[in-house]
């Protein structure tokens, strides 16, 4: 391959599973230039996976460009440790998602020392090494580096790189993006990457991908979150279980993510207020700093993106303020009440929770997926009338918990398949963002239904990939040539590479004051053998 002219390019991960997101484009041309790309920036939300976030496995003073899908924490929250590290060049994501971000990255800002003091409670051995990986003011130099795209205009961000952004459906902002690589000597490689996606939105109409993308010869790295399961296995029962519980006159409490899934939810209520399915005793209250702001972020950009939806807040809703929580449940009337977070362990739902927890007359309902030590799992979990510990206070579950996943923001299995086949010429299905059987279920059912892929692999930490060009651009015909190969990332931690980059006099510190700890447990022992003699 080296004998004649050839332009290359790598596509690695730095995610495993769900949370993460970090795929890296480097683009090689015939004539020595060489770019790196960043497809996202996510923080690592899975339990196992947290430590990940701060092991430096990227130099961002390396990093040319960085494209962001869309905004939600697993795929934006480590671009302001890049910037702190030293990135300084072009963010790129839609116009609606640069209008949204900055809120929750704060948000996130606020997080860093309880997200830090978890992992020092869970690895004391290391505890020096977690602190807050960025502050507010790491945020505004991060925005100051954001640059706003329209969707379907192509810009040509580096020279011969190319970026078109696509209505995606997955929320308000999100895009599927294409990267086209073009060399004047050789033909071109081209990426497409669909971030999470949704085919349908309630805010929008999402429209078809153009025709002369679903021509092309392409790379696509495909998101796989609900790849082993149907549209007809997800039960549509949210509204059902609104309705039962106006019927017995329960008080709700609906946990929802800040963007997207808060927004579809008071959309939801506006819709039955219209068709007067709401009993009229009932009230609306809201609550969460974050989803309140984004919810009226959405009116603005739907007024000239989508005015039909654009009044989607239901009437008469109520703003809780916060000095009135604990007072919510002391009420004549029945009240829904909209909060953050969708797993219930952070914003106002953690104050909420115990309240409706005990109470005979309350509904909780749960909008989205519960991860594994969240609150959220550890109501569903739990038996009616079994003692649950929320906060080191021990709360006996009367109220009902309902949950519901067809709030999911994800394209289902079937939909999947379906939005592939589209594509005429997929030479490389790269897969990820997905637990891991359900990437492999994922795979397998690509290669039994989709016969315009040529391969399928999961894409993640351990492995990378080379694409190599070989037609020159006055062939007739593309030959591109895949090749994969083991991937040098550690994945232990803390890894070899991790120790040798430590903070030395962190290290020395941390040591040293081990060292007296273990010396004031000796003298402490010492004593106590002495006084058990003297008796």
């Amino acid at each position: 391959m080296s004998k004649r002219k050839v332009s290359k390019a790598c596509l690695s991960a730095y995610h495993n599973e769900v949370t993460g997101s970090r795929n890296l484009l480097e683009v090689s041309f015939v004539d020595g230039r060489t770019y790196h790309i960043l497809v996202d920036c996510g923080y690592f939300q899975e339990i196992e996976y947290r430590h990940l976030n701060y092991m430096d496995d990227l130099d961002p003073t390396k990093i040319d460009a960085i494209l962001v899908t869309h905004n939600h924490i697993d795929h934006t929250g480590l671009l302001p440790k890049m910037v702190k590290n030293g990135y300084r060049n072009p963010i790129y994501m839609t116009q609606i998602t640069k209008q949204i971000l900055p809120k929750f990255l704060k948000d996130s800002a606020d997080q860093q020392e309880d997200n830090a003091k978890y992992l020092r409670d869970k690895y004391p051995v290391e505890a020096w090494r977690f602190h807050p990986l960025y502050n507010e003011d790491d945020v505004e130099k991060t925005m100051r580096l954001c640059r706003g795209l329209n969707y379907g205009e192509t810009y040509e961000i580096l020279p011969g790189i190319k970026v078109t952004y696509f209505v995606n459906g997955h929320l308000l902002g999100a895009g599927f993006i294409l990267v086209q690589c073009e060399d004047h000597l050789m033909k071109p490689i081209n990426f497409f990457f669909t971030g999470d996606y949704k085919l349908t939105n309630p805010f929008f109409t999402v429209p078809d991908i153009p025709a002369w993308v679903r021509r092309l010869e392409l790379i696509m790295v495909h998101e796989s979150t609900y790849g082993n399961t149907n549209s007809k296995d997800i039960k549509v029962c949210f509204t059902q279980n609104l309705l039962e519980a106006f019927s017995k006159n329960l008080f709700i409490l609906i946990g929802a993510f800040a963007q997207g899934r808060m927004q579809e939810v008071l959309y939801d209520l506006r819709k039955l207020q219209d068709k007067n399915l709401i009993p009229e005793q009932y009230e609306i209250w809201v609550d969460g700093p974050l989803g309140i702001d984004t919810n009226y972020k959405y009116q603005k950009i739907l007024n000239w993106f989508n005015p039909e939806t654009s009044d989607f807040l239901p009437k008469n809703l109520q703003i809780v303020d916060p000095k009135q929580r604990n007072n919510i449940l002391n009420s004549a009337r029945p009240r829904i009440v909209v909060t953050t977070s969708g797993m219930l362990s952070n914003g106002p739902a953690r104050q909420y929770v115990p309240m409706f927890l005990e109470h005979n007359r309350a509904m909780i309902h749960l909008t989205g997926y519960a991860a594994e030590e969240t609150l959220a799992r550890t109501l569903l979990d739990a038996k009616r009338s079994e003692m649950i510990t929320i906060g080191g206070n021990v709360y006996h579950k009367r109220a009902v918990v309902k949950s519901t996943r067809e709030k999911t923001s994800h394209v289902t299995l079937d939909g999947m398949l379906d939005f592939i086949n589209q594509f005429d010429d997929i030479e490389f299905l790269a897969i990820n963002h997905g637990e891991e059987s359900v990437q492999n279920y994922l795979a397998c059912s690509v290669k039994e239904n989709c016969p315009d892929v040529e391969m399928v692999d999961v894409l993640n930490r351990q492995h990378v990939y080379y694409i190599y060009q070989m037609a020159t651009a006055q062939d007739r015909y593309s030959n591109l040539v895949i090749k994969k190969a083991p991937s040098k990332l550690e994945m232990d931690f803390p890894s070899e590479r991790a120790q040798q980059i430590m903070n030395k006099k962190e290290k020395q510190k941390y040591k040293k004051e081990k060292r007296r700890e273990e010396k004031r447990d000796r003298k402490k022992a010492k004593r106590k053998k002495k006084g058990k003699k003297r008796r």
